[in-house]
């Protein structure tokens, strides 16, 4: 059985990869390259704490292979991830930091050469023992993961104000995270095995590790206080506490001030009404799911205690002081 990878020998290999791919590229994509990347969280800040490279190497090794070789496809999902993130900022109207710097135009020109470059990656890994076969099938499979994240995120983008059911708004919730977590968790554990039972384990145990940390980061965008730029509650985007608590966007025509007023307020009334609680305990079915993938690997003989101590990111919003990557 391969070791589990401490999070700081991960981020310090997958760095040394993330520089030589944004070196290859032209100038002007790896200066935006280097930007989208050095975000907060992101693998090259300062502080990284990005959980994709974690996910795919830590499951490559609870499968059986040496997590090293799940390192150029790990590279490929952080960075395939980074572009993807990037395009839902752009969609939602968010106001990120490199919007002054770039401009709409140029940073979604860059976020399609991001996500080529993360395909690229993936099929890096014959470099480092995967087959050229196995790194296509890897390619694809993450190809088909975010295929099937995008249908979930357009219908989140289009269901603002229409959606009224809070089952809906958590089979949306499910469908643009859960495809993210899966894929994640397959290519490692695809490295380390070609058992297809135990790589549908891993896939669930992905699937709903992600679903589980999408919902406890709705709850946490709707919380009352200082304002972490998310525009969902101004938006009326259907999360689950928002649609648990029938809050449908700001109404037209305010300033600022009234605008800013209007959303405090409407944040303390989704709370009230149960919002927040609604998706926690969603996110805590989740997790629950979760276990339950990861007992059943441990009764096929597999070792997961790396991917256990991920399950902390799906605990409740107040007793997170940091959340996983959101979309």
């Amino acid at each position: 059985m391969s070791v589990c990878p401490a999070s700081d020998d991960v981020y310090s290999a997958a760095r040394v990869r993330v520089e030589r791919l944004i070196g290859e590229q032209g100038p002007v994509l790896a200066e935006i390259a280097r930007a989208v990347l050095g975000r907060e969280r992101r693998l090259l800040s300062p502080k990284p704490a990005t959980l994709w490279p974690i996910v795919v190497t830590r499951a490559c090794a609870s499968a059986g292979g040496d997590w090293r070789h799940a390192l150029w496809p790990a590279v490929g999902v952080e960075v395939a991830m980074a572009a993807a993130d990037l395009f839902d900022d752009l969609a939602d109207g968010e106001a990120i930091d490199l919007l002054d710097r770039f401009g709409p135009g140029t940073l979604l020109t860059a976020a399609v050469g991001l996500l080529a470059v993360g395909f690229s990656a993936v099929l890096c890994g014959e470099e480092e023992g995967c087959s050229s076969a196995l790194c296509s099938r890897l390619g694809r499979l993450l190809g088909d993961g975010i295929a099937l994240a995008v249908d979930g995120q357009i219908r989140s983008l289009r269901g603002r104000g229409q959606v009224t059911d809070a089952t809906e708004a958590y089979e949306i919730a499910a469908r643009k995270s859960g495809p993210l977590g899966e894929l994640a968790c397959r290519i490692g554990a695809m490295i380390g095995t070609t058992d297809p039972s135990l790589l549908d384990l891993y896939g669930r145990f992905g699937w709903h590790l992600a679903v589980a940390g999408q919902l406890a980061n709705d709850a946490a965008d709707v919380l009352p206080g200082p304002r972490t730029g998310k525009r969902d509650v101004r938006d009326g985007c259907p999360t689950v506490p928002l649609v648990y608590a029938r809050s449908t966007g700001a109404p037209p025509g305010l300033d600022d001030r009234s605008l800013t007023a209007w959303e405090e307020a409407e944040r303390q009334r989704i709370v009230a009404l149960g919002g927040v609680l609604a998706a926690e305990t969603l996110a805590i079915a989740e997790r629950l799911r979760a276990e339950e993938a990861l007992a059943a690997l441990e009764a096929a003989g597999r070792d997961t205690a790396g991917l256990r101590e991920l399950l902390a990111i799906a605990r409740p919003v107040d007793a997170r002081e940091t959340g996983p990557d959101e979309r």
